[in-house]
């Protein structure tokens, strides 16, 4: 789920403490830390920036960095930020002059609170106030602006849907969006009992319905798009049982069991490849919460909705069934809560889990995790930490990944002088994610 204020963008729900071991008598210091790593560099916007947390939204589009920050407009018109970072011969990183502008904004929407990317063309949900969602899409260009406004993508004729947007995935010229919304003060009239997953192909005449997957009506999906995730002609989508993602909001319950329906695309179109039931991994009914989908692994995070409780399981496809694979838990030396797994992301052969609610030793600004299956199972090969200041909750509430680099954004506050906001560049060894490299 995106950030939509600037509290919303970090906060997590409640922080809970992760069990430590002992350390050894007499010492009493915290397990040491696996291969800590402070960023290679720091990008940040070239102008001053608007949204109030910028830097919280971020995604590699090809070879190129786009930065932005969810924003909520006061006046008719354009507005938020899109920033374009280039890789540069000398290894830096370089931003475009021109910062694009969502268009046709009205006060009180909502816009730039997730992005679905690819090397040349980018998509944004708008969630209008009036009570309706579309998408508003960007061309590359070669220009000083990086990108184009190409127009706007809503459901097929008929299908006014108000969350449509709240779930966004990209791959090649395919894009899935969800209609299941976390905004916060929604009514229950707002959520759908039975939401789709809306699918659409780029065309040179722009976006194609392709049709929509939808669940069972009777057993009350409420929840079944949450997450998405895309590569290639396979998309899953995350469906738990029961979220309740604000302590405010009611709690609605499917009469399904939590699970990830993983998809496939063929002549005939889309199919239900294999329903992953959180039996016998995820104990929790917030199970298919988010994910990050490369190849034939998958990761999934699952939270207790009430309660204490995160997991985040691995999943390997192996001939053509999706099999359990172990979870992921820090090595130690950190306090770590809800917020484990709050962005996942996979690099070749490792896994990159952040955790804003991640606290070691005085710093509680956050941390990214670094797995990489070792023999059976999976262990923590290295830890990204911040070396600039960082708000408290905020490192690791973006994540982008593109070997070898790694961006974690960081956010804006203008109360702490962190300004305008951008990310931290983190260039990682290939031991840590090649698959033909061992790992540490």
């Amino acid at each position: 789920m995106s950030p939509l204020t600037p509290l919303a963008c970090l906060v997590l729900l409640t922080a809970s403490a992760m069990a430590q071991e002992a350390a050894p008598a007499p010492a009493a210091a915290p397990a040491p830390v696996v291969n800590a790593i402070t960023e290679t560099l720091v990008v940040q916007s070239p102008l001053p920036t608007v949204a109030p947390a910028f830097g919280n939204v971020l995604e590699f589009a090809g070879e190129s960095l786009v930065v932005t920050g969810a924003i909520l407009p006061r006046q008719p018109g354009s507005d938020g930020q899109i920033v374009t970072f280039q890789p540069q011969p000398d290894g830096g990183w370089k931003a475009q002059p021109q910062m694009p502008q969502v268009a046709g904004l009205m006060p009180g929407d909502f816009a730039l609170q997730r992005l679905a990317v690819n090397a040349d063309t980018l998509v944004t949900p708008i969630v209008r106030r009036q009570g309706s969602g579309e998408l508003a899409w960007f061309a590359r260009t070669q220009g000083p602006e990086a990108w184009r406004p190409g127009g706007t993508i809503k459901a097929p004729p008929g299908q006014r849907r108000m969350n449509f947007g709240g779930a966004i995935a990209m791959s090649g010229d395919l894009l899935a969006v969800g209609e299941v919304s976390v905004r916060p003060n929604m009514k229950e009239a707002d959520y759908l009992t039975c939401p789709k997953v809306y699918l659409f192909r780029r065309t040179a005449n722009g976006w194609e319905p392709q049709g929509s997957l939808q669940r069972d009506e009777a057993k009350k999906p409420w929840w079944f798009g949450c997450s998405l995730a895309m590569d290639g002609d396979t998309l899953a989508v995350g469906y738990p049982t029961l979220l309740k993602p604000f302590r405010s909001e009611q709690a609605l319950g499917s009469l399904d069991v939590p699970m990830v329906c993983v998809y496939r695309r063929d002549g005939a179109g889309w199919k239900l490849e294999q329903e992953v039931s959180s039996k016998g991994g995820g104990q929790w009914l917030g199970f298919g919460n988010r994910i990050a989908l490369k190849g034939d692994l998958m990761v999934v995070h699952s939270i207790n909705p009430f309660e204490e409780g995160v997991d985040v399981l691995v999943y390997r496809r192996v001939d053509g069934s999706w099999r359990p694979e172990g979870a992921l838990k820090p090595s130690g030396g950190v306090v770590s809560g809800r917020g484990f797994g709050f962005t996942l992301a996979i690099m070749g052969e490792a896994i990159l889990v952040g955790d804003v609610s991640a606290v070691e030793g005085e710093d509680a600004s956050g941390r990214v995790f670094v797995f990489r299956r070792q023999g059976e199972a999976w262990a923590e090969v290295a830890r990204l930490k911040p070396a600039v200041k960082c708000m408290p909750r905020s490192f690791g509430s973006g994540l982008a990944v593109k070997a070898p680099w790694v961006a974690v954004g960081h956010v804006r506050n203008e109360a702490a002088g962190i300004e305008p906001g951008g990310a931290l560049m983190f260039r990682l060894d290939p031991s840590l994610w090649d698959s033909g490299r061992p790992a540490p």
